[in-house]
């Protein structure tokens, strides 16, 4: 006998069936445990939980670690420790340089991702700086801009000697910074200021 009224949805009758039948329930509570949950169910479960870093390449143990970190992770989601942390999975020589951090300061709320210049060509590929600005678009606090910038530092030794004198050693310091982050004028913004992502999500939508 049916408790639902004469007006019940279909999709409500079908509920109460299905409640009424004998099906065991306990193995629900094992789909929302990264620990217990079946592998080809990971990917479901990270879009449960709003991964927006999801890799199809990585390992069961991998999805498994993402999908555990992501209620911590949101908890700092908009400060610059989820940024850190975002740069630390890419690479640890990664860094997070503050508008106020800088000589001298730059515009408020700005900060620029550094990337050092041995962190390898191999490394730091189009795609990679692509995944890296996407993360921490994502990261980020809404108000906040940021520039992806690769640092070169060299060092050069300069030797000078003149006729019955030692030697003098001078050493020559310089930074030269190579700017390969997009013109972010260019690019398409929701009303919260985040980047507004093309249909395949590879790439942002920009002004023609």
């Amino acid at each position: 006998m049916s408790l639902l009224p004469p007006n019940a949805t279909p999709a409500e009758r079908a509920l109460e069936s299905a409640m009424l039948a004998d099906i065991d329930l306990s193995a629900v509570g094992t789909l929302w445990d990264p620990a217990t949950c079946p592998a080809d169910v990971l990917p479901f479960l990270a879009w449960g939980l709003s991964i927006t870093h999801w890799d199809t390449d990585w390992n069961e143990a991998e999805k498994r670690a993402a999908v555990a970190d992501a209620i911590p992770f949101h908890k700092i989601k908009g400060t610059r420790a989820a940024v850190e942390q975002v740069l630390a999975r890419f690479h640890p020589l990664l860094s997070l340089t503050e508008w106020w951090q800088t000589d001298p300061p730059r515009a408020p709320h700005t900060f620029e991702v550094r990337a050092p210049a041995d962190i390898g060509a191999t490394f730091l590929t189009p795609e990679t700086a692509e995944a890296i600005i996407r993360d921490v678009a994502a990261a980020k606090p809404l108000r906040a801009h940021f520039d992806f910038v690769q640092v070169l530092e060299a060092q050069a030794g300069l030797y000078m000697a003149a006729g019955g004198m030692t030697g003098t050693m001078y050493r020559s310091d310089y930074t030269t910074m190579i700017d390969t982050s997009r013109d972010w004028s260019l690019v398409l913004q929701t009303e919260d200021g985040e980047p507004i992502l093309t249909e395949d999500g590879l790439d942002y939508l920009e002004d023609e």
